[in-house]
């Protein structure tokens, strides 16, 4: 009987974790990095077409953060499912949510697309970016119509337990993308000289590799999904309970890239070359806190399984272990940002105007990443238990009612840095309130 458990509920509960969170950092790197190689390549069109992409990154979080929310209405209802080993209603959740991730995908182009020049005005771009930013996001939304499916797919995978073939898919997928970037934005050996247009296409080209790779594992290799046993009452059925969980995430989703929107627009106020050193520095701030980014997502899983399974002692020492791998983490981040922001911010620009206002961030921020740790592990925690309120309540009081208000008054009162004082207050509000609320829910589903 516990040869044939699910995967994350035997053995040592520090295994279980890692075994998630690694290659899921190693997915993660890869996707930031993939966009570093973008800012490189753009950055060297000049500072205008950089902010220009500067610009589309929370509006890639809006498309990112539905389908990424779908994904964990998914993970959350499949784990729980896998923990109690009912088989066929994995099959056909998992088939649902994949038609969902569908209709999902083509609203999210379709506003897009009609959107774009108000958008983001709205933002900040002003005539001198605008015109990149059009020519960008014009063809940059077409992903948006095919990135739900492997997103979700990716979601079904780890649900399962596997978490390093949703790595390796993102995998190929970043390395088509960065393959064709030169070639598309330079006009390489022929190919036309497209500029930041070129960017956007070869990330759309790299989107659909992504989703025939995804449905290959997804309908050959594991067989995940299943053509029998549907009808419109059972799919209905299925999106009410991926949607329990779903919508709150994409609400705790949308929050932060409209969050981020708003900063976008107060960073702007410093001009173009702040908005590009905030984009430049918010993707170095990506890639240093991978692995606390792969630690909240390899949560929900190992929370789900061990949930469904009933295993509660697993429950307590897999917080135990996370909490501490979040807190020693977040003090290193701190010290290598310290010693190495300038370096790395040189790799990408010679601006030197870019260059000082992007330290500013990056010396700043870490000083709340421990506390974001806790919040994400805890979050990732209540989709799991199919509780997502306290998530969704937590992410929206960290960035709309405690972030964004305080960067505006502490900008006014402190300047350019203000804003990340800000952001590392909110931090620590949402890693306190979390961890409390937290050991309240616990209580409830354990009696």
């Amino acid at each position: 009987m516990e040869n044939n458990a699910p995967k994350l509920t035997v053995g040592p509960v520090s295994n279980s974790i890692l075994s998630m969170m690694l290659p899921m950092a190693l997915g993660i790197l890869v996707m930031i990095g993939n966009g570093l190689v973008d800012a490189y390549f753009i950055g060297q069109l000049g500072y205008a077409q950089l902010a220009a992409v500067s610009y589309a990154f929370p509006v890639w979080f809006v498309a990112a953060g539905i389908v990424m929310g779908l994904g964990t209405g998914t993970s959350s209802v499949l784990s729980r499912f896998i923990g109690a080993g009912d088989t066929k209603s994995v099959k056909q959740i998992a088939t649902h949510s994949m038609v969902l991730a569908v209709v999902a995908g083509a609203v999210v182009t379709l506003i897009g697309l009609l959107s774009i020049e108000s958008l983001f005005g709205l933002l900040g771009a002003n005539e001198e970016s605008m015109p990149y930013v059009k020519s960008y996001m014009t063809i940059y939304y077409w992903g948006s119509l095919f990135l739900g499916i492997p997103f979700i797919g990716n979601s079904i995978l780890r649900a399962n337990g596997d978490a390093k073939t949703p790595s390796m898919l993102v995998a190929f997928s970043a390395i088509v993308n960065a393959v064709l970037d030169p070639f598309l934005i330079f006009g390489w050996f022929g190919f036309p000289e497209m500029g930041v247009a070129g960017a956007a296409l070869a990330s759309v080209i790299s989107t659909v590799a992504f989703l025939f790779a995804s449905l290959w594992v997804l309908i050959v290799r594991d067989n995940l999904l299943t053509s029998i046993g549907h009808s419109l009452t059972s799919m209905i059925s299925s999106w009410k309970q991926v949607l329990h969980v779903g919508l709150p995430a994409i609400a705790s989703n949308l929050i932060a890239p409209v969050s981020s929107a708003l900063v976008t627009a107060l960073v702007s106020t410093y001009g173009q070359e702040a908005v590009a050193a905030y984009g430049l520095a918010g993707r170095i701030e990506a890639l240093v806190i991978v692995l606390l980014m792969a630690l909240g997502g390899a949560t929900a899983p190992y929370v789900g399984q061990n949930y469904g399974a009933k295993k509660f002692d697993r429950l307590v020492n897999g917080f135990k272990f996370s909490a501490r791998f979040a807190l020693f983490y977040a003090i290193f981040c701190i010290v290598f940002l310290y010693f190495g922001s300038a370096t790395i911010l040189g790799v990408f620009t010679d601006n030197e105007d870019v260059i000082r206002l992007a330290m500013i961030q990056l010396l700043i921020c870490p000083w709340g990443y421990g506390f974001l740790g806790i919040a994400s592990i805890c979050n990732g925690s209540f989709n799991a238990f199919g509780r997502p309120l306290p998530a969704m309540t937590i992410s929206i009081s960290r960035t709309l009612v405690i972030y964004v208000p305080l960067a505006y008054a502490l900008a006014h009162y402190l300047g350019f840095q203000g804003i990340f004082i800000a952001q590392v207050l909110a931090n620590i509000f949402a890693g306190c309130v979390a961890i409390v609320w937290y050991r309240r829910v616990f209580r409830e589903v354990a009696n």
